[in-house]
């Protein structure tokens, strides 16, 4: 299979524009003291509840911690390669 297989199999599973990207995995949530505490790879996700601003006001919001670490994807992945 060439590079250019598969990226376009890859294109067609996930969408790698960087505005998608920081959507997927809650970028813009305050999630960066966990990561930075506990390192960025090897952490199981989570959700916790806090306090975040939307709209000028301050809400509570369930934040996705280290959600690049989900299996998520590993089933549609075996399906496009054929594994």
């Amino acid at each position: 299979m060439t590079d250019g297989e598969i990226a376009r199999r890859i294109g067609k599973l996930f969408d790698l524009r960087p505005a998608a990207i920081v959507k997927r995995f809650g970028l813009k949530n305050p999630i960066f003291e966990a990561t930075a505490s506990y390192g960025h790879f090897g952490n199981r996700p989570y959700t916790k509840a806090l306090k975040v601003w939307e709209n000028g006001r301050e809400v509570e919001r369930e934040i996705e911690f280290f959600g690049w670490e989900k299996l998520d994807a590993v089933d549609a992945i075996r399906r496009e390669f054929g594994l």
